[in-house]
């Protein structure tokens, strides 16, 4: 969970706490510090229960130099102790073993309170059967928090709209139902190319001369884009109806007029920021379905252009200095195993000079986009051990 999923779930718990049983979709990675958690809490009128955030020790959610805190820990500072994980398989520790996507378990049908998934939706081969199973597991007035990506993620299998998943919880007759679409600058904060993320609410209600209309998004998001949804179960709420795409459906429009419009009426407010204004933003959508909500970080300067440019030439760089490192590896491979000769000497040598120059002396390389740390770190160790020869 990164930090406009986080203050998402704040958002949410201030308005309508979190309490009950919590089921997370696999371990979470919570990517915002004990500090940021807490000032993103005092920002939206939250007091902390507990302060005492557990670091994640499971090396499977971060890599080197960073330090996420136990997922478990956000909701216990929020005053929640009953969190659970489910997983396909045990490798995280989960506390229920099963395929989402599956037969759940018995015992978990209308068990759960609140119901978290940050990414496996577009990482499953059947996501519908695995948002139905969720429903499933929910309570009536249990809600669940989807997060996926919507565009331009690499390694997801599926893309998930907020056309799809506003459908999903409108002819499923859902009490509410809450979904956002971004829009990323750059993806991962990387500094060369801008760190912002936009945000959008999608709200499908319209009311027109010709009378209310449920409306599509068709959001358009060149680029990174994520959906994001909280919905949440009602009494009369089903997991079992197949939506119809807006342009399809002719005239049976319920009770996809009807669910929108209870999502209209309801109390719960959409997200914002407190003491932000909302700045101009590129539309993501021609519809006036979708309006901006708020900007997290500072909106690149370049151009898109310049940004592509620089992209292909960090991937050239870091392929050379992949190969460069292989080389290293095998040279240092030879002095391991005390079949270093002079050559392999001298060529090792000649490989860490070069790797440590590359990285850190290239003539034209801008401080704002200095090479990986981890090619540094291997450079200099790799001088002072032959250093020392």
């Amino acid at each position: 969970m990164g930090h406009i999923e986080v203050e998402l779930l704040i958002h949410e718990h201030a308005h309508k706490p979190i309490t009950g049983e919590v089921l997370a979709v696999g371990r979470q990675h919570i990517s915002p510090s004990p500090d940021e958690i807490l000032a993103m809490m005092a920002r939206h009128g939250v007091t902390p229960v507990r302060t005492d955030f557990e670091p994640d020790t499971l090396n499977t959610h971060h890599g080197e130099g960073e330090h996420p805190i136990l997922d478990a820990s956000l909701f216990r500072a929020m005053g929640n102790d009953t969190y659970f994980v489910a997983d396909i398989s045990p490798y995280e520790g989960a506390d229920y073993i099963f395929d989402v996507c599956g037969e759940v378990p018995e015992e978990l049908i209308g068990r759960f309170d609140f119901i978290i998934d940050g990414g496996s939706l577009d990482n499953v081969f059947d996501p519908l059967s695995m948002v139905r199973n969720m429903t499933k597991m929910l309570r009536p007035g249990g809600r669940m928090f989807i997060f996926a990506w919507s565009n331009g993620f690499p390694s997801a299998y599926v893309k998930i709209t907020p056309d799809w998943i506003m459908d999903y919880c409108l002819v499923n007759e859902f009490a509410d139902a809450k979904v956002y679409a971004s829009r990323c600058d750059m993806p991962f904060d990387d500094p060369k190319l801008g760190q912002s993320v936009d945000l959008f609410h999608y709200h499908p209600y319209i009311d027109t001369p010709n009378g209310p209309v449920a409306e599509a998004a068709y959001v358009r998001v060149p680029g990174y884009g994520s959906t994001y949804c909280i919905a949440e179960k009602g009494v009369a709420t089903t997991h079992h109806r197949m939506a119809v795409q807006k342009h399809y459906r002719g005239q049976d429009v319920e009770p996809y007029l009807t669910s929108a419009k209870r999502f209209h009426d309801s109390t719960q407010p959409a997200f914002s920021l407190p003491g932000a204004e909302v700045p101009d933003m590129p539309p993501i959508s021609d519809q006036i379905t979708v309006r901006p909500v708020a900007r997290f970080g500072t909106p690149s300067t370049i151009s898109l252009p310049d940004a592509i440019f620089r992209r292909l030439d960090q991937i050239g760089t870091d392929t050379r200095l992949a190969r460069l490192e292989a080389r290293l590896q095998a040279a240092e491979a030879g002095s391991r195993t005390s079949q270093l000769s002079d050559r392999v000497y001298e060529e090792a040598q000649r490989l860490s000079r070069q790797l440590y120059e590359y990285s850190v002396l290239a003539p034209g390389r801008s401080a704002a986009s200095p090479m990986p740390r981890r090619f540094l770190s291997r450079a200099r160790s790799a001088l002072f051990r032959l250093a020392g020869k």
